[in-house]
């Protein structure tokens, strides 16, 4: 088509019959270039023209274009450029315009077109408009950019590639390196390396891994690896290493090409983007990236914590995290100053996704530009200022607080402030101010702050009913539970909290002089957590309120004071006048040196002398004469300025007898100021008073050790009968040669033995001189374990209860010994519930003040209790009172010893404990047995070992055996002599001394305690130790040897057995202590 050729006439009514049929030609032709975009315009650029090759290249119709302006295909930026304007220019001057540039189709997407324009005029040559024909050349246009970049970077690769590039033969040999690759391993002399093998260059894994990957090559394949390696000047670097083979024309390897690229710099760079990812993911504010759309791209952790977001794909906008009436702000006043400025930054509110609450924030946004300059997004760091506005308002609350309080005089007035400024600055739901009763109790709160919808709680609380947390109160603690249902203190006593609507609670306690007197609660209708900020700031308010109220109500007393003291005044000086002249008592005053000054009348009336006799004197010639040197030793230290209180000496009487005084003085001034009162009657009294007493201890002395000595006569003549008459008839059946029956005998002799051995533990038990071997025991798992025996001794008609604390502490006791108390208590329960009942045995942790352990007899700390509860007959008075004496027992004659209790008495006094009996008569009776806590952890169960009774000794072994009793040396020799032990004997401490400094084989000492010679049982061992270190010790004690070794652990390697004991008992601890 000619390019004057005029389309738009095609259609004119004018033209020859002829024309018409050139014209249809020309629009089948126009129509049918279907590859090829065919546009034309009228002067205004405005399209008049658009064949099927411009719908299939634009994607608009025919119909869609018609008189729309021809820029509408070229990009904005070309139109911005006018580049439209220049084309049409371009052809009018030179005819035609070719040019090749991007285009934009009607789907948004571009293509890269090759167009040429050229004018359009009639047959007369009158310009109509123009001619556009344009075609799609992007695939072409893609691929020859490709060739053409192909073309370029392959001629400056080598030159200019910053990678070292390599060629090595098929034995790895270097054979070419490019100059980029020499400028980067730093090679000053390339024929000194040419040749040498490539794989050297590289150590220890490097090597390795250059080895497999020329291995890879040589097989075709692609060898790749990151490796560390130093340039020729010795400077480290990492690589990246790839190597390919170089084939020959029949596609076999002929050559390896080697490409290294330095990798260092990225390295360090990704370990810096790593940190900044780390610094981005770990960081409390919100970081977060919007691409230049302000399509949100990325929120770190914190940011989607922060408004309530998940963790799943963000498909929301910079404007959608913002509240209603800030997106305003953020579109009119934040987007602008970006464009302008590339950085915003001011208070805004975010708004939380999940609940849509307000968030203030401080909004910290900027423009994010890549190398060129170009804006690529936006970035924000975003702080919660929540915290911020929270802590202003805690500063404002106290100020506010300390204006309200400077004009308030009404204590309860004054606690609703406070109560009111905490309750709004927190926003809970209660707070208010209670004091507690005098026996800490119950709680009264005369007035509180409640927010809308919330009820008052004002009025009288037991403190029992709202939870177990009395006690951290007690000790001064805060209690901040942010869930009452889950916080073990109050989950038990939900009902009560939830009845007031309180589902969080903040109780700040008052102490004062050691005592809980008041306390700040808060109170919250739904869970939360307590931020130290919050306990600071309550804490706070609680201190200036209690201070305020406490300097009002100093206020009032001293105005009271005032008011009272121009009354007292006169009053006092009347009274002082009058006390001086009818007082009983002498008073008077001295100067430093005891000369009188003046004395009240009651000189004359006590001790007859007259006023100008004392006058201007001493007492010296009136004091008795053992009494003189402490007399003036007490008004030296009166002149020292040191007080005396209750000093008494003897003055004479007129008549001549002496009378014992009480003195009372204090220096002040230079003068002594005293009080003198007559305590002779009292000091006759006090002396019949303790002779009284002497004479009544001496009688009790005497009826207890007669009431010991009868039961212990009745009780030692029956088994030593039992003994004595066993042994008698063992003998003469045995001279009757009847041995048969000699068994019987011989068990009941035992039995008797072992009865008489358990009443001396008991005695020892309550004169608290038993040997213990006490254990860090747990107690609930002692009690549980005893459980069934317990059931099967009380029998069926009892129910047991047991009740054992959780989080129960230690005790260090004898366990044994615990046990057999224990057992004791629940048998003496079941003899108060004849007719059945009901034990309970529980277990808890105490701690004791002054005031609870006083009347205990212990010392205040930490204990834990052990109690057995029956429902039985209780006690009087009178029986509790002698309830632990010995041998003193209720039951029938013959059902009983009365050591019982008193046994375990002793043991818990021994322990360092206590047990008290609280009961009524016909009510019951509980038996509460307190030990101290022991702070380690429980000791494990010992392995049951087996009897050694069968184990023999090894050839040569030896035992000194060392006790003052031949019947026993003898007996434990024999016992020795049987398990084939080598045995030696020393009567004394110093003949067992003697032996241990022998050169003789000695592997076990076994040794009494108490000891004649000159050396203990336990000097002995302690001296044989030191000559023989690691030397094993048994100590075999009777009574009171247990002050000897103590209550204590005993050293590795020492064990006690307390007489009497069996003698496979001594074997087995022998056989242990040796092979142990």
């Amino acid at each position: 088509m000619a390019p004057d050729q005029d389309l738009a006439a095609s259609g004119s009514p004018t033209h020859s019959g002829h024309d018409d049929a050139g014209d249809r030609q020309h629009r089948a032709i126009f129509e049918s270039a279907v590859d090829f975009a065919i546009i034309a315009t009228g002067l205004d650029g405005r399209v008049t023209d658009w064949n099927i090759g411009a719908e299939h290249v634009f994607g608009w119709s025919r119909q869609e274009m018609h008189g729309e302006p021809i820029d509408r295909i070229f990009t904005p930026e070309d139109r911005a450029a006018r580049h439209p304007e220049q084309e049409m220019r371009q052809s009018l001057e030179l005819g035609r315009s070719i040019g090749e540039r991007w285009h934009v189709r009607r789907d948004g997407t571009r293509f890269w077109g090759n167009g040429e324009m050229m004018p359009l005029r009639d047959a007369s040559g009158t310009h109509l408009g123009f001619l556009e024909i344009l075609r799609d050349r992007t695939e072409h246009w893609a691929s020859e950019e490709r060739h053409r970049a192909s073309a370029e970077f392959l001629t400056r690769v080598l030159a200019a590639s910053a990678d070292c590039i390599k060629v090595l033969d098929l034995d790895a040999r270097l054979v070419f390196m490019s100059e980029g690759g020499q400028q980067v391993m730093e090679v000053e002399d390339l024929d000194a390396i040419i040749g040498c093998p490539w794989p050297n260059f590289w150590r220890d894994e490097g090597n390795v891994a250059a080895l497999a990957a020329i291995e890879a090559a040589r097989a075709g394949g692609t060898g790749h690896f990151q490796g560390s390696a130093e340039t020729m000047a010795g400077n480290p670097r990492w690589w990246d290493v790839r190597v390919t083979p170089i084939l020959s024309a029949d596609g076999v390897p002929e050559k390896l090409l080697v490409v290294s690229s330095d990798i260092t710099e990225r390295r360090k760079a990704d370990a810096d983007i790593g940190n900044l990812a780390g610094l981005v993911e770990q960081s409390s504010d919100f970081i977060g990236i919007a691409s230049p759309e302000t399509r949100v791209l990325f929120v770190n952790p914190a940011g989607r914590r922060l408004v309530g977001l998940g963790g799943g794909t963000l498909e929301l906008g910079v404007i959608d995290f913002f509240t209603e009436d800030d997106r305003r702000t953020v579109i009119d006043t934040v987007l602008p100053a970006l464009h302008r400025r590339g950085y915003w930054e001011g208070e805004l509110r975010f708004r939380h996704f999940a609940t849509g609450a307000a968030i203030p924030v401080l909004y910290t946004v900027f423009a994010l530009r890549n190398a060129a300059g170009t804006m690529t997004g936006y970035g924000t760091i975003t702080r919660d200022l929540r915290e911020r506005h929270r802590a202003d308002a805690r500063r404002n609350a106290l100020l506010e607080l300390g204006d309200r309080m400077r004009d308030l005089a009404d204590p309860v007035e004054m606690a609703f402030v406070a109560a009111e400024i905490m309750g709004q600055t927190l926003e809970v739901s209660r707070t208010g101010y209670g004091t507690l009763d005098a026996c800490g109790e119950s709680v009264l709160v005369d007035r509180d702050w409640t927010a809308p919808g919330c009820g008052s709680v004002a009025g009288a609380h037991r403190m029992a009913d709202y939870g177990a947390y009395y006690k951290d109160l007690q000790r001064g603690d805060t209690v901040a539970i942010a869930d009452v249902a889950k916080d073990p203190r109050t989950s038990a006593n939900l009902g009560a909290l939830q009845r007031v609507g309180i589902k969080a609670l903040l109780n700040l306690p008052l102490i004062e002089r050691g005592r809980l007197v008041a306390l700040f609660y808060i109170n919250h209708s739904e869970p939360r957590a307590w931020t130290e900020d919050e306990l600071s700031f309550v804490r706070n308010v609680a201190e200036r309120t209690r201070g305020a109220i406490e300097r009002r109500l100093a206020e009032k007393r001293l105005r009271d004071l005032a008011a009272l003291l121009e009354q007292q005044v006169a009053e006092r000086t009347r009274e002082r006048d009058r006390i001086w002249r009818v007082s009983q008592d002498l008073l008077g005053v001295a100067d430093m040196k005891g000369c009188w000054i003046s004395i009240n009348p009651a000189w004359h009336a006590l001790l007859g002398w007259n006023e100008d006799e004392i006058v201007g004197r001493t007492l010296e010639w009136l004091e008795h004469p053992d009494d003189r040197a402490t007399t003036r030793a007490a008004f030296a230290g009166l002149a020292d300025g040191k007080p005396t209180h209750a000093y008494e000496n003897r003055v004479r009487h007129r008549d001549g007898h002496d009378r014992w005084l009480a003195w009372t003085a204090v220096p002040e001034a230079d003068l002594i100021y005293c009080v003198g009162r007559d305590v002779t009657a009292e000091k006759a009294a006090a002396e019949a008073l303790r002779q009284a007493e002497d004479h009544l201890r001496q009688s009790q002395k005497m009826e207890a050790v007669g009431q010991l000595t009868g039961g212990l006569a009745h009780d030692f003549n029956n088994l030593l009968t039992g003994i004595t008459g066993s042994l008698e008839m063992l003998g003469n059946r045995v001279a009757q040669g009847r041995v048969g029956e000699v068994d019987r005998f011989i068990s009941a002799a035992q039995g008797a033995a072992r009865r008489a051995a358990a009443l001396t533990h008991r005695l020892l038990a309550f004169s608290r001189r038993q040997t213990l071997d006490p254990k860090a025991t747990g107690v609930n798992r002692l009690v549980s374990g005893m459980e069934e025996l317990i059931r099967r001794t009380v029998g069926p008609s009892i129910d047991i209860e047991v009740v054992g604390a959780t989080g129960l502490w230690t005790a260090l006791v004898d366990p044994n010994q615990l046990e057999n108390a224990l057992l004791n208590l629940c048998i003496n329960a079941r003899d108060a519930m004849p007719d059945g009942g009901r034990i309970l045995i529980e277990t808890g942790n105490t701690w004791m003040d002054q005031q609870a352990a006083g009347p205990r007899d212990l010392a205040p700390g930490a204990y834990l209790s052990l109690s057995v509860t029956d429902t039985g007959s209780g006690m009087t008075p009178e029986v509790i009172a002698r309830a632990f004496d010995p041998f003193f027992t209720t039951k029938p004659l013959g059902e009983g010893t009365g050591l019982g209790l008193s046994m375990i008495y002793g043991f818990a006094r021994q322990s360092g404990g206590q047990i008290c009996i609280q009961s009524t008569p016909g009510a019951g009776t509980t038996m509460c047995l307190y030990l101290p806590r022991h702070l380690g952890p429980e000791d494990t169960v010992p392995e049951i070992r087996k009897p050694a009774g069968t184990a023999r000794a090894t050839e040569g072994q030896t035992v000194l055996v060392v006790d003052d009793e031949p019947i026993i040396r003898m007996l434990v020799r024999e016992t020795l002599g049987d398990l084939g032990y080598v045995a030696i004997e020393a009567s004394d401490g110093a003949g067992g001394m003697a032996m241990l400094s022998s050169k003789d084989r000695v592997d076990l000492l076994v040794t009494d305690v108490g000891l004649p010679g000159g050396f203990n049982g336990r000097q002995l061992a302690d001296a044989g130790r030191a000559l023989r270190p690691g030397l094993k010790v048994l100590f075999i004690t009777g009574y009171a040897e247990n002050a000897v070794i103590g209550n204590g652990a005993l050293d590795h390697g020492m064990q006690v057995l307390t007489k009497p004991f069996a003698m496979d008992a001594l074997a087995d601890r022998i056989e242990r202590l040796i092979t142990g």
